[in-house]
């Protein structure tokens, strides 16, 4: 039985996959716009958990406050950067999406800095050094994706999902013809082992 949901498992997500693929090629604007909102919301989770975490570490006056004011500019650039889309339309799209990388930016500056305080005190900076390097990385290509590299990033990204999803069905279709065999021969075996 655990076998059998192998493949079905292989099969939803290369459907899942397939759907996700055309829906970027179909859909790119939008595309682009969730994937804004969703930077935003990460903006949102990390100032929360930066603010959350705040009092965890034993961090300098400096630490402690680039840390606070991260945290709290990370809140509220990413609510901006969901409400003002939705309240003024697609023009400041483009806007927020610099908004965004400033942020991210700033934000990689402050993380990689609080992850040399939190490294002096013997705590593992490893997930700070992470998220510093991701923010770094994703400020960089908003800045300087220009729009067309940026929609042929889109529409790159659309044809690897479905060249991935088509991968993940062949194999789910092969696993469940392997499956079968198997069956057939186990099937096979006890019915010799009866007669």
């Amino acid at each position: 039985m655990k076998r059998k949901r192998v493949w079905i498992v292989q099969f939803l997500v290369a459907l899942g996959l397939l759907i996700f693929g055309i829906f970027i090629l179909a859909k790119p604007k939008l595309f682009e716009q969730l994937f804004i909102i969703t930077l935003a919301l990460v903006a949102i989770i990390t100032g929360i958990s930066s603010l959350v975490t705040l009092s965890n570490y034993s961090f300098n006056r400096f630490n402690k406050n680039s840390t606070l004011i991260k945290g709290v500019a990370s809140i509220i650039i990413g609510v901006l950067a969901v409400v003002l889309p939705i309240a003024i339309g697609g023009a400041v799209w483009r806007i927020i999406l610099y908004i965004l990388a400033v942020q991210l930016f700033l934000s990689a500056l402050v993380v990689l800095i609080d992850a040399f305080a939190v490294r002096s005190i013997g705590i593992s900076p490893a997930p700070l050094v992470t998220e510093g390097i991701i923010s770094l990385a994703l400020a960089v290509t908003l800045v300087v994706a220009p729009r067309k590299i940026a929609d042929l990033l889109v529409t790159i990204l659309g044809v690897a999902l479905i060249v991935i999803a088509v991968a993940l069905g062949v194999i789910a279709f092969f696993t469940r013809k392997k499956n079968r065999a198997i069956m057939a021969e186990i099937e096979g075996e006890a019915d010799v082992l009866t007669e």
